[in-house]
C-alpha cells in the first residue's frame, strides 16, 4: 500500500536520475526541489497512482521543465498523474532550441473583435494588430494566435478560431477534459503555438529536444498503465530523419537463444510498493 507521506522522501531519492534526464539544463537539486514543493502544496498529488507520478515528474524532467506551474504542471486525470508543458515552458524551449528571436502569443476576445481591436490581414502584406481590452467587458473567447520571428526578421503568424481550437481539442486523447478543463486559455494558446511551430523552418532543433516537448504534450490524457521511468541515455538524440532512416535500415536476424541445462531457480524477488520506478 502506497503511503502518502513517504512520497517527497521517494522522489528526493530520484535526483540522480533526473539529473541524467536534465543534463546540463536545469541543476537536479532545483528541479528536484520543487517537484518535492509541487507535491506537498498539492495533497491530491499524492493519491494518485504512483507509476504514473513518477513517470510525470520524470517527463518534466526529460523536457528540461520544472514542476512550478507556470514552465510545467502535473494535474490529476482520472486516478493518474497528468505531465503538462505550460506556455512559458513551450516558450523557453522555442527559444533555446530554435532559430527564433521571439514568440509572442494571445486570446482573441469577442469584444475585440467587434470593436476593431484585432485585425488579421492576409496578402501580400499580411498584418495582425491586437490591441488588448485590458478593462471592460470583453466577452468570451473566440480565437488564439501565436506568432514567431526567425533571426532574420522573417515573421510566420497562427490564427485560430474556436471552430479550429474545439477541433483539435475534441481530436486529442482528452477529448475535452483534463487540462482542458482547468487550464483552459492555456491550451488555446498553446494549441496556437504548435500550429504556428509547424509552419515555421527551424534548422535549430536538431536534436529534436521540442518535438520530445510537444510529444509529451500530445499524451494529454493518461489512458494507458504507464511504464516506469527509465534512466535517459546519455547518448546525442537523433534527428526525425537520422531515426526514419534507422527504422528503414534491414535489420539483423536475432540470434538463437542458447539452451539452459538444469537452471537454478530463485525465490521471486521482493517487490516494495513504495521504492520509485527507476
Amino acid at each position: 500500500m502506497n503511503q502518502p507521506n513517504n512520497l517527497p522522501a521517494l522522489v528526493e531519492k530520484m535526483e540522480p536520475e533526473f539529473a541524467k534526464a536534465l543534463g546540463n539544463t536545469v541543476p537536479s537539486a532545483r528541479f528536484t526541489r520543487i517537484a518535492v514543493t509541487a507535491i506537498k502544496s498539492n495533497p491530491e498529488l499524492s493519491q494518485l497512482e504512483r507509476a504514473s507520478l513518477f513517470k510525470a515528474i520524470m517527463q518534466s524532467a526529460q523536457d528540461g521543465l520544472v514542476l512550478d506551474g507556470k514552465e510545467a504542471a502535473v494535474i490529476p486525470f482520472k486516478g493518474k498523474a497528468q505531465y503538462i508543458p505550460m506556455v512559458a515552458g513551450l516558450v523557453k524551449k522555442m527559444r533555446q532550441h530554435t532559430d527564433f528571436a521571439n514568440l509572442s502569443h494571445g486570446i482573441i476576445y469577442k469584444g475585440e473583435v467587434e470593436s476593431g481591436a484585432f485585425e488579421y490581414v492576409k496578402g501580400d502584406e499580411e498584418t495582425l494588430t491586437h490591441r488588448p481590452m485590458l478593462w471592460g467587458d470583453r466577452g468570451e473567447p473566440v480565437g488564439a494566435y501565436a506568432i514567431v520571428t526567425s533571426k532574420e526578421g522573417q515573421k510566420f503568424r497562427a490564427v485560430l478560431t474556436k471552430a479550429d481550437i474545439e477541433k483539435r481539442k475534441n481530436a486529442g486523447r482528452a477529448g475535452g477534459n483534463g487540462p482542458w478543463g482547468s487550464w483552459t486559455e492555456e491550451m488555446w494558446i498553446k494549441t496556437a503555438i504548435k500550429a504556428v511551430y509547424k509552419i515555421a523552418p527551424n534548422s535549430g532543433d536538431q536534436g529534436g529536444v521540442l518535438d520530445q516537448v510537444f510529444a509529451h504534450d500530445e499524451g494529454e490524457a493518461v489512458d494507458h498503465e504507464p511504464a516506469p521511468a527509465a534512466p535517459v541515455d546519455d547518448a546525442p538524440k537523433q534527428t526525425r530523419a537520422a531515426t526514419a532512416v534507422k527504422a528503414a535500415a534491414p535489420q539483423p536476424a536475432p540470434e538463437p537463444e542458447p539452451e539452459i541445462e538444469d537452471a537454478d531457480i530463485l525465490p521471486d524477488p521482493v517487490e516494495y510498493d513504495d521504492e520509485p520506478p527507476i
